[in-house]
């Protein structure tokens, strides 16, 4: 089995129609469907996980430590941008 029909087990089909391309003006345009707008629920719905206070504390920490991060980072390469415009660049 290679590794392309692994991935199309995993794979599922839950019914929902993301964008309606039966638009007025295309090839294939049916009146008919544009009336029946039908909403099917998904036949094998999956129970939500809720999370505990702690793993939603430690998510919210994790994801203010790499935005500090991040931020910091990109803080001391404007400075040493500016430091090098200041001392070699413009001197």
């Amino acid at each position: 089995m290679t590794r392309r029909e692994s991935r199309k087990e995993d794979w599922e089909d839950d019914g929902r129609t993301i964008v309606n391309m039966n638009v007025e003006g295309m090839p294939g345009y049916r009146r008919d469907l544009d009336t029946m707008t039908v909403v099917r629920a998904p036949e094998n719905k999956r129970p939500k996980e809720q999370l505990t206070s702690r793993e939603t504390r430690m998510i919210l920490f994790a994801s203010m430590k790499w935005a500090f991060l991040f931020s910091a980072g990109f803080s001391l390469i404007m400075v040493l941008f500016i430091l090098f415009c200041i001392k070699v660049w413009f001197a």
